[in-house]
């Protein structure tokens, strides 16, 4: 990952532990455990919750963690239940980030509706929540792996009858090394990788990569001979892009070679009117009128 994707990538990984944590400190406090709360957790402060060690390995390993959010059961006024509820709150929390960058990224998708100065700035904003999709994904289904200290070892036992969401001191230790060898052998990578395919295919794509790929199509039909497909393409990049003289020229030559001559000749107008100094553009443009009617 480059220097850029690192810097929109972070701030939707610290939203999402701190979310993270906050949701497990809100719900141990709203179902009777207050311990949380007193130590100032129900926050959306990120520096109440991210630990200094584990942002520092999210940089040099595969792997970092937010400060725990301790719960007392006990404390519960039924500990099945709430341990369930508190325990899944954070993973929960996550899942309704990632239904917000969502909900947002079809607003940001649209690259080209606020003028040239914003395409750049539309863009950038889509990439981060597009990262801040991913993150919190990898987050929420991380996090329900049923390995101490992971929330998937408090959520899964509660689900079962006879089945304690507690262990031992000896046990946490060994699952901190089963743990630590997973991620450095990217054993869980095809399980995670699934779930973020599963939310990367319902994201909305960005109209500037969907204007690129429209773009490239065209190019490639007219390569290969195939006018009016090459037409179609260029016609469904400019309703993305009108402000793209190119693909005005590029749809003029089309209708030209097709004998189009008087929406070559327009095309080629608003081709000339965005770049008005173009070589190629005066030249097409010279050859167009040598075949429209003479004006009246």
């Amino acid at each position: 990952m480059s220097l850029g994707q690192t810097l929109l990538f972070l701030p939707g990984l610290v939203a999402g532990i701190t979310v993270h944590e906050c949701a497990h400190a809100w719900s141990a406090s709203r179902l009777g455990d207050e311990f949380a709360r007193r130590q100032g957790r129900v926050s959306l402060n990120p520096l109440r919750h991210l630990s200094p060690l584990g942002t520092l390995c999210m940089f040099l390993l595969p792997f970092g963690w937010g400060r725990p959010v301790y719960i007392n059961l006990y404390n519960f006024r039924r500990p099945r239940r709430d341990y369930f509820l508190s325990s899944l709150a954070g993973p929960a929390a996550n899942l309704l980030m990632v239904a917000l960058c969502l909900g947002l990224m079809q607003f940001t998708r649209r690259s080209f509706a606020f003028g040239p100065r914003a395409e750049l700035p539309m863009f950038d904003a889509h990439l981060m929540l597009l990262f801040a999709a991913i993150a919190n994904t990898v987050l929420a289904a991380f996090n329900l792996i049923p390995v101490p200290p992971l929330d998937g070892s408090k959520i899964w036992p509660c689900l079962f009858p006879g089945m304690k969401p507690s262990f031992s001191p000896a046990l946490r230790q060994v699952s901190w090394i089963i743990l630590i060898v997973m991620m450095t052998t990217h054993a869980l990578n095809p399980a995670i990788q699934a779930v973020v395919n599963t939310v990367a295919e319902i994201m909305p794509a960005p109209d500037v990569q969907v204007f690129g790929d429209r773009l490239r199509t065209a190019v490639t039909e007219m390569k290969a001979g195939r006018h009016a497909e090459a037409e179609k393409a260029l016609d469904e990049a400019i309703a993305l892009n009108p402000r793209s003289a190119e693909c005005f020229y590029l749809r003029a030559v089309e209708r030209a070679a097709q004998q189009k001559w008087p929406p070559a000749a327009d095309d080629i107008r608003r081709a000339l009117e965005m770049d008005k100094d173009n070589k190629d553009y005066q030249a097409l443009q010279a050859e167009i009128a040598q075949h429209l009617p003479p004006p009246k």
